[in-house]
């Protein structure tokens, strides 16, 4: 596993420069936690939670291993606002 933090302003949000390289590697699975200043508040309340963020880690399990809920073509089309 590999941490780093670093706080920016973007001037194109299309494109984000980091003030050092990242050691990623090809075919690397990766994941990214993008922190809008706006949301900041919230979003350190979720990672300081310790239920909500074992909410989050069994989701991504059950996410992976295809035996979560599947909501209805009708609840993505409500989801998505569709």
């Amino acid at each position: 596993m590999y941490a780093y933090k670093e706080i920016l302003t973007l001037e194109n949000p299309q494109q984000l420069n980091l003030s050092q390289p990242l050691p990623f590697l090809k075919g690397k699975k990766v994941e990214v936690l993008i922190i809008v200043e706006d949301d900041i508040d919230e979003t350190t309340y979720i990672l300081q939670n310790q239920d909500l963020m074992q909410q989050i880690a069994l989701s991504e399990q059950t996410f992976q291993q295809k035996i979560g809920y599947r909501p209805t073509k009708e609840e993505l089309n409500e989801i998505v606002g569709i």
